[in-house]
């Protein structure tokens, strides 16, 4: 059996995520930014990159690199052609020099981290001044998990991982909207683009998806399944590269 890592995460958990389409919004708005931003001939690092699924959007275009901790999905997003360091993104120093990559991504990662803002800080310090980081984070108590609580759950009231026994649950960090800018601006970043209302959790909401962005976007600590942040670094200016 494999070994997981240091918060109890393990392989086939990205296996069943990647099978049911549970990481499909996140791939949408990574396209949506890709166009938007134009982003081709350009470096792109990921912070947590488990299986590559992420970085294989940017691959064909771009130079792309991995950094993960899981031994096994290191290895296969490296097979699959998305070169991948295994580290410990708690302790670890990145091993490039300053002002390198043109974009970082660090998507739902950071509540994993019993250390993120040395994640983030060892991001900023290798982002090119003129870069940019995204990052996104689950809403651990949007509406739903609220009600859910209310009815007696537990920590895991979103089930996110259902059957794991709560001294194993691999969340170790629970964010509200309002917690990941003050984290970014903590680590020396300036929040610039919000799309977490692209991602409401609202019921129905492809059906009514202007109304329910705007519910989202007023309240998202409600209405929003995750946080969405572009952000650059602080006191720098200049568009997306």
């Amino acid at each position: 059996m494999e070994r997981p890592s240091a918060d109890g995460y393990r392989t086939d958990w990205l296996e069943a995520e990647q099978a049911t389409g549970g990481r499909d919004h996140i791939l949408v708005l990574l396209d949506l930014l890709r166009r938007r931003h134009g982003i081709r001939a350009r470096r792109v690092l990921e912070l947590g990159s488990g299986l590559g699924t992420n970085l294989k959007r940017f691959a064909d275009a771009n130079q792309v690199q991995g950094v993960e901790s899981l031994v096994a999905a290191a290895e296969r997003a490296s097979a699959a052609g998305v070169p991948t360091l295994l580290s410990d993104l708690d302790t670890a120093a990145l091993p490039w020099p300053d002002d390198h990559w043109d974009w970082v991504l660090a998507l739902d990662v950071l509540e994993h981290l019993v250390h993120p803002q040395h994640a983030l800080r060892e991001a900023r310090r290798v982002l090119r001044p003129d870069g940019r980081i995204v990052v996104n984070v689950p809403n651990p108590f949007d509406w739903r998990a609220r009600w859910r609580v209310l009815r007696g759950a537990g920590i895991d009231a979103p089930r996110h991982f259902p059957g794991q026994s709560v001294w194993r649950y691999p969340h170790l960090r629970f964010f509200r909207h309002r917690d990941l800018l003050a984290l970014l601006r903590d680590c020396g970043f300036e929040p610039e683009a919000d799309l977490s209302c692209l991602q409401p959790c609202l019921p129905k909401s492809q059906h009514w998806s202007t109304l329910a962005g705007a519910i989202a976007r007023r309240w998202p600590e409600i209405a929003c399944s995750g946080f969405f942040i572009v952000a650059r670094k602080a006191g720098t200016v200049g568009p997306a590269q």
